[in-house]
């Protein structure tokens, strides 16, 4: 058989081989000898990164099917439109009389092996690689690299780079893999400032005040003004938000005089560019606010029922008396913002909005997805003529129109508008806004599919246990959010979006989960720093999704001149696909502490002292169990069996210390049994909600070891959002919802009890109950920022720790970038309390005797004494007298004694840098106390006012 040239897309000649085949046929140019016969085999030639698989499925052609010409005219145009090849050829050969074989010749496109970004300085190459279309071990396309230039120039633009020029290059294809390295040439050009930003047409709003809310600035000394296309387009959005904010509902930019203009500022010298931006408005009537008429459409379908009304409360056949909406009218005007209240107040779109989105946010929580709310606006003039239109009902002759109008003068608060008409002139002609809400509350939507994308490493069953309905739910908002929240808390996803599709019926939705990914492998190396803990450096190994199982292994070695630690764990969060967790470590741990200061001159009260150390050491090992029930619900069990032990004393430490050296090691058993609540938005940098644990340590006792106690740890957060960055919706930019300014409270209390060993002798003056490790301190970046662990402000039983300790922190951040940074303002209290009670020896003695020793100081010294008790060895005032401020009887964990006196504060400000690697907190705060007074109840202490700079590494805090 003679061959013929197959039809080519492309002008080049793709294979003289194929051109001489003596056996293989161009179906396009031969197709009589081929069309209407059954294809019997399809093969595949020339594709090395596609797959014969995702070649067939672009195709029609299928085996046992007869071949037609449209169909060899369909898989040659979908060929080349899927991008992948640049030449293709399809051939024939006879299969004996009836049949026909296919033979696919292609030659692909090269993938990417890699992409640079050649001269990008100003922009993250990052955010360049993650915006654009074309990615790596993807086809290069015309197309793609046409719109990644495109997406880079709109990047360089939002940054202010308008002269900015990109090129595409590429290296020569590597033949073996057939690929090649992709390369983004950019000449950035100059960034262009704002020489005057113009704005026309307002008469009522000030000029002033509308540019104060814009992005945009004009440069100046202060401010750069670089012109930055994204900020002109939300700026546009903020003026007309501004304005429907303040009641100028019409309120318009004019497409005609909006605009920006790029010219010289010198146009004789031509050496400097600027931008001249015009936001050219029209406001129109300011209108006021006239309250709100809500009700339920009651439309009645052909059987007499309500058309609209839910049909789970009002099955057919419900007499009309029984008719009931799944939220009656009263329910829903309390959840408004507008009230009856403020009629006559300016009408505030954004409030409008959220007023309507509130009633659309609780149909959906109880599974109502379609609910409508359909406003209806009512203008109404504030005149003697409109509002006697309304007054007189009585004149008009038609008795429906006169039900009608009183229904309207009692809907539109005409008794209201009256009062205001005679009480306020500067009202009179102005145009009032009533709202009628009509509600729809249609069927109850049901959760039919759920649709998993872009988890290539995760598994969907990983997915799918962290959601809280399955398909055939009825739908809930309130779990739908609660579930993409949950997703994100993994850490596996940087991005986690919800989205909903109609299903097959009217009642049912498809829910489409589209997932980023991000890399959850660690191999990192950092620092950490605290008062107590000191400076050390760390190197950390670990994997948060194993395998995309979502198992956690972890490795961690911390070394510093005060700290060094070793940890190995790891966690199985789903055992068996349950919501019970299994975490199995073990640790090695050499800590050196110090256990105060001792005098080493005769005077006490103002001696020169010097700080005492100790070396502890310990390896252990933990398993623990958790489970979860309920949305937000946690119980945990560990048990953590370890020995430690005590060395390298310095001269000056106590007896106490030297007699725990000389035991060598020790066996410490513990179990800790807990409760959990988190509801928290993004366990990562939460913006709302509440995080509440409650644990229980039984040390030693029946467990055995040398320590024995019972600690309650209680821990209470709780997270406020006040606003966004949208001002309550004054701009409309779904970007800057990110940007929240959040309040952080917290409370951290940790309080510890003796206990005594079950059936076992312990002189506990020989070996404490509560060893030196156990004990708690105050200070430092960890606890009490602007303080010292042994803070000369401090009783001295706080210098060598306390058994219980009680702390309070608010913190207020401001973003500066939500990811990265943020600024801060906090206030911190703290206070620590002993059992007195317990005291043995010596210390027992000198508790006792406390008031009777200061009673006689007072009295055979009364100089000294008082000297001593209101001055410092400077002649500095004391903020409290040291005999009163180590009064055992205040130190006792007592109601009595959780008081506002007993606590010590400080406040500042500061910023929190996000680094993933190196998180670092840099604060300035000042000491301050409590007065008593209610005028004044705070107060700096009088020879201590000045701001105590805090830093710190790590996420240390208590």
């Amino acid at each position: 058989m003679k061959s013929k040239k197959l039809y080519s897309f492309s002008a080049v000649i793709f294979s003289i081989g194929l051109i001489f085949s003596v056996q293989w046929h161009a179906l396009y140019s031969n197709k009589t000898s081929f069309v209407n016969k059954k294809i019997t085999k399809i093969e595949f030639q020339g594709n090395r990164n596609t797959s014969s698989n995702d070649i067939s499925e672009m195709m029609e052609m299928r085996v046992d099917i007869l071949l037609t010409t449209e169909m060899i005219n369909a898989d040659i145009r979908a060929l080349f439109q899927s991008g992948y090849f640049f030449q293709i050829d399809i051939q024939g050969e006879l299969d004996g009389t009836d049949g026909v074989k296919i033979l696919v010749v292609v030659q692909e496109r090269p993938r990417v092996k890699d992409i640079d970004f050649i001269g990008a300085d100003e922009v993250f190459p990052s955010d360049l690689r993650e915006k654009i279309p074309l990615k790596e071990n993807e086809v290069i396309t015309p197309k793609k690299v046409a719109l990644s230039k495109e997406v880079i120039l709109k990047k360089y633009r939002d940054e202010g780079f308008f002269l900015a020029y990109v090129r595409f290059e590429t290296d020569p294809i590597d033949e073996e893999t057939n690929t090649v390295r992709a390369k983004f040439i950019i000449d950035e050009g100059e960034e262009i400032p704002v020489s005057k930003i113009n704005i026309f047409g307002n008469s009522e709003v000030d000029t002033y005040e509308l540019q104060g809310i814009l992005d945009l600035k004009e440069s100046g000394i202060i401010e750069s003004g670089v012109f930055k296309e994204s900020a002109f387009e939300s700026d546009k959005q903020k003026i007309i938000g501004f304005l429907k904010s303040k009641g100028y509902v019409d309120a318009e930019l004019s497409n005609d005089g909006t605009n920006w203009e790029i010219k010289w500022e010198n146009p004789k010298k031509k050496d400097k560019r600027v931008v001249i931006v015009n936001f050219k408005l029209t406001e129109g009537d300011q209108y006021f606010f006239n309250g709100y008429s809500t009700a339920h459409d009651m439309t009645l379908a052909p059987s007499g029922m309500p058309l609209y009304l839910n049909k789970e409360n009002n099955p057919p056949g419900t007499p009309q008396e029984e008719w009931k909406p799944v939220y009656e009218i009263k329910h829903l005007k309390g959840l408004y913002e507008f009230g009856d209240n403020d009629i006559g107040e300016v009408f505030d779109e954004s409030k409008f909005q959220k007023d309507r989105g509130t009633i659309n946010e609780n149909y959906s929580q109880k599974g109502y997805l379609f609910a409508q709310v359909i406003p209806r606006r009512r203008i109404v003039e504030l005149s003697e003529d409109s509002l006697s239109r309304y007054e007189n009902c009585s004149k008009r002759t038609n008795p429906d129109a006169i039900k009608e109008c009183e229904e309207e003068y009692s809907r539109l608060n005409i008794t209201k508008l009256r009062s205001l008409y005679d009480a306020n002139k500067g009202l009179r002609g102005k145009k009032f806004i009533h709202v009628d809400f009509t509600i729809r509350e249609n069927n109850l939507a049901f959760v039919e599919n759920i649709i998993i994308k872009g988890n290539k490493k995760t598994l969907d069953r990983v997915i799918r246990r962290e959601l809280l309905f399955k398909p055939g739910d009825l739908f809930n908002s309130m779990l739908v959010n609660r579930s993409r929240e949950r997703i994100f808390n993994l850490g596996y996803f940087k991005e986690v979006n919800f989205n909903m599709r109609p299903g097959s019926d009217e009642t049912k939705m498809n829910l489409i989960i589209e997932l980023v990914e991000q890399p959850t492998g660690t191999v990192s190396m950092g620092g950490g720093y605290g008062t107590i803990t000191g400076f050390s450096i760390f190197t950390q190994l670990g994997e948060n999704n194993l395998n995309g199982t979502g198992q956690q292994i972890q490795g961690r070695i911390e070394f510093g001149p005060i700290r060094r630690y070793f940890q190995l764990s790891w966690t199985e969060p789903w055992l068996y696909d349950k919501p019970w967790s299994l975490t199995l470590s073990a640790f090695y741990s050499a800590r050196t502490l110090y256990v105060g200061a001792t005098s080493i001159t005769e005077n006490n009260n103002q001696g020169i002292k010097e700080t005492a150390s100790y070396e502890r050491a310990g390896v252990g090992v933990s398993a623990g169990i958790g489970h979860r029930f309920l949305i937000n619900w946690t119980h945990f069990h560990r048990y953590s069996p370890s020995f430690f032990a005590s060395t390298r004393p310095t001269s000056l430490v106590s007896d106490q210390v030297l007699a725990e050296v000389d035991r060598g090691w020790q066996f410490r058993s513990q179990l800790t049994n807990g409760i959990a609540y988190d509801s928290r938005d993004n366990v990562f940098n939460a913006t709302q909600g509440f995080n509440l644990v409650f644990s229980l340590d039984n040390v030693g006792q029946v467990l055995g070891g040398e320590s024995h106690f019972d600690q309650y740890s209680p821990i209470m957060e709780y997270y406020q959002t006040w606003f966004d960055y949208t001002f309550f919706g004054l701009i409309r930019k779904n970007a800057l919802r990110r940007w929240r300014v959040v309040q952080q409270f917290r409370t951290s209390s940790v309080f510890t009890y003796e206990r005594a060993p079950f059936r076992k002798s312990q002189d506990k003056e020989k070996v404490p109950y509560i060893q030196v490790q156990d004990r708690l301190y105050l200070g430092g970046y960890e606890s009490l920022r602007g303080w010292f662990f042994d803070d000369k402000y401090y009783p001295d039983e706080w210098k060598n720790g306390a058994a219980s300790r009680v702390l309070f922190t608010s913190e207020l951040r401001f973003p500066i970038e939500p990811s990265l940074l943020w600024f801060v303002v906090f206030w911190d209290a703290g206070a620590m309390y002993e059992e007195v009670n317990k005291a043995v020896g010596e210390r027992k003695d000198y508790f006792q005797a406390y008031d009777q020793t200061v009673l006689n100081q007072r009295y055979t010294k009364p100089y000294e004494t008082y000297f001593y008790e209101h001055f410092n060895q400077y002649g500095q005032p004391l903020a409290e007298s040291p005999l009163d401020l180590n009064d055992p009887g205040r130190l006792v964990l007592s109601s009595k004694n959780m008081s506002l006196q007993n606590f010590k504060y400080s406040w500042g400000f500061g910023l929190r840098i996000q680094i993933p690697v190196l998180p670092l907190r840099l604060y300035f705060a000042q000491k301050i106390r409590y007065t008593g007074s209610g005028e004044h109840p705070f107060s700096t202490y009088p020879d201590s006012n000045t701001f105590q700079f805090v830093f710190g590494i790590g996420d240390l805090r208590f």
